[in-house]
């Protein structure tokens, strides 16, 4: 483990440039907003690939676990999604490579489906962030890259037949570079910490009922240069099948029994990098394509089908920018869009008969220009563009105007002192419906309201960082308001309680991030991350986002002649108190809760060049129940253990 930041990487954006050792590897074109040595940047925090095999993450999710800022939870409808300070998760991109992993007509990805042993490095850039990443990206951007260098293989095993498997590598070919990586994640189900606090839905076990999951992973990048072009074409594959786990707040009769059939996410993307005169040129192109079949059930039997809801998905994107030099100051033009098909066919059952797909249209563009600018021992960034949104096909909803809406950033990186650095940061960001909240109904859980408008965020940072040898620390209060913020409601139609969006009151969230290491002894490291967070809109709290989140880490990895000898750690999550919806529509308190978890990492022997270690990895030893959402607490203990070949 590299000294002190490799554990955890506290990148200040005052020193955020190309040369920063504690950035993960930023290959030109597969970073969506590179750093450049006038870039003022929004503070980011992320992981390196030897912090990855420290972690020994699953997923994406697994991963984003304790970075300050970053709330990971699991929805009603079994997906994971993250949080940047109290955002919505649809205000949180996620992007692999350059090019956005989001299924539109939805809004966001599944990161517990994406596979942590695919990645080469991550990094979470919060507050108005770059012009590059285009509308929606509101409050943070998840900024995913693929292994670059070198291979890992992962294989451990744990209860209730648990597997995680992974492979990555990357092998020279001549002039070209070809990645591979493979990974496979399963289980029967998952673990319930404390029976008593599932009094709906739950039969007598440890296993919660319908968490099983099987979801298989690959990855192909090709890359190389032709003169002065470089490029990189690659395709991810993730086909899953899982059960959603039943909302145990309430009786049958109001919860939703469902199972994912089947989920499939491929995306297709090449990359290009040409220096043109002093200017150089990129432009990402994708083309995703996304199904899934959802099952609905009558009760927790699971044995006779209410419905099925059929969405086929066909989305292609890109974006081009341009960047050079202007006197003393560095200008990027940037213009990305895409444009997606959403076919979605609803079966009742009975009578079962499957009735024509209804087509959903929906398109994005955004548009803008940066300026670097150097001002003496300062130096300032400004941006302005302009976002649009159609929604040209509404299958039978009523037609939308298309809407547009101007953004604008500035951020400014400062040097108070040796050692020390400043940046201070704001702007406007956009976010439009995704069609799902416009019309979307979730098999009868749900009232469309195609009036939603769209959400304007402003927001401002500061990052205070000091670093001190091996000592870090970063302190970064934040404040953003929502005007339009997009909430729910419970509305009573027929008899039956259904949930509805509507633009509320402008929401406003004001908290400080923290970070923090310190080296105790010769490769023992202490780390304290956390974030402290007031969420509300018109006097009440935001659902679901808790008021304090916090590690306390102490990872030992001693050095020993042939290098690392072994890498030990443990981890105190502190979640706060939260509020959340109840069936009723009144508001209900979610208790704050502690976990625990430890990861070993030893070496056993060498195959050639490459280092096996043996690992072992416990995630909420304690058994706490964390409720991020009522009625679906995350796991409870899970024990993996198995090996780690390279790294």
């Amino acid at each position: 483990m590299r000294p002190a930041l490799a554990a955890l990487l506290l990148a200040t954006p005052a020193a955020a440039q190309t040369t920063d050792p504690r950035l993960p590897e930023e290959a030109l074109i597969t970073v969506t907003a590179p750093a450049g040595r006038g870039r003022v940047t929004t503070p980011v925090v992320g992981l390196t690939d030897e912090a990855l095999l420290d972690r020994q993450p699953r997923s994406v999710a697994d991963a984003l676990r304790g970075l300050p800022g970053v709330s990971v939870r699991t929805n009603s409808r079994g997906e994971t999604v993250a949080r940047v300070r109290g955002s919505d998760e649809r205000q949180t991109l996620v992007f692999l490579d350059g090019a956005p992993l989001a299924v539109p007509w939805d809004g966001r990805v599944d990161i517990g489906l994406i596979p942590a042993g695919l990645l080469g490095g991550l990094s979470v850039r919060k507050g108005a962030g770059a012009i590059e990443y285009g509308a929606n990206a509101v409050a943070g951007v998840v900024d995913l890259t693929t292994r670059q260098e070198g291979g890992v293989a992962v294989a451990q095993a744990g209860p209730h037949a648990l597997k995680n498997l992974s492979a990555a590598g990357v092998v020279p070919l001549g002039g070209l570079s070809l990645t591979l990586a493979a990974a496979h994640q399963a289980q029967a189900a998952l673990p319930v910490a404390r029976l008593g606090a599932l009094p709906f839905n739950q039969p007598a076990s440890d296993r919660r009922l319908n968490t099983d999951l099987a979801a298989t992973s690959l990855f192909a990048g090709l890359g190389g240069t032709a003169g002065a072009l470089e490029w990189r074409a690659s395709v991810l594959n993730i086909d899953a099948r899982r059960g959603i786990a039943p909302e145990s707040d309430r009786n049958p009769g109001s919860a939703r029994f469902w199972r994912y059939a089947d989920w499939n996410l491929t995306q297709a993307q090449i990359a290009l990098e040409l220096p043109i005169g002093a200017a150089t040129a990129r432009a990402v192109g994708w083309w995703q394509w996304f199904g899934q079949e959802i099952e609905s059930y009558r009760d927790a039997s699971y044995a006779a089908l209410g419905g099925r809801e059929i969405d086929e998905d066909d989305t292609v994107g890109g974006r081009f920018t341009l960047s050079y030099k202007l006197g003393p100051a560095t200008l990027r033009w940037s213009l990305s869009g895409h444009l997606s098909d959403h076919h979605q066919t609803d079966v009742a059952i009975p009578p079962g008969t499957r009735p024509a797909a209804l087509l959903y249209r929906q398109s994005l563009a955004s548009g803008g220009v940066e300026a670097d600018m150097p001002l003496g021992n300062t130096r300032l960034t400004l941006g302005l563009g302009l976002d649009r949104s159609a929604n040209p096909r509404t299958g039978h909803k009523p037609a939308q105007p298309a809407r547009q809406a101007a953004t604008f950033s500035a951020a400014l990186a400062l040097k108070p002192a040796d050692r020390v650095s400043l940046t201070i940061s704001g702007g406007r960001r956009n976010r439009f419906p995704s069609a799902r909240e416009l019309f979307g109904e979730a098999l009868g859980r749900f009232l469309p309201n195609p009036a939603l408008l769209p959400e304007q965020a402003w927001l401002a940072d500061a990052e205070l960082g000091w670093r001190a040898g091996r000592f870090t620390l970063t302190l970064n209060p934040f404040w953003q308001r929502v005007e339009g913020s997009i909430g729910q409601r419970i509305v009573r139609t027929n008899g039956v309680n259904l949930r509805q969006r509507f633009n509320q009151a402008p929401a406003t969230s004001i908290g400080i991030d923290a970070a923090m290491q310190v080296p105790l002894a010769d490769g023992l490291t202490l780390e304290l991350t956390g974030t402290a967070l007031d969420a509300s809109s018109a006097g009440q709290p935001l659902l679901q986002r808790p008021a304090q989140e916090a590690m306390l880490a102490l990872d030992w990895a001693p050095k020993s002649g042939l290098g690392e000898a072994f890498d030990l750690r443990a981890e105190l999550r502190r979640i706060g108190p939260a509020r959340d919806l109840a069936a009723d529509g009144a508001l209900a308190r979610l208790a704050p809760a502690t976990e625990i978890n430890l990861r070993a990492r030893v070496p056993v022997l060498r195959l050639g060049k490459a280092q096996v270690s043996a690992t072992a990895a416990i995630d909420n030893l304690n058994n706490a129940v964390i409720l991020p959402q009522l009625g679906l607490p995350q796991p409870g203990r899970s024990i993996r253990i198995g090996l780690i070949v390279g790294g």
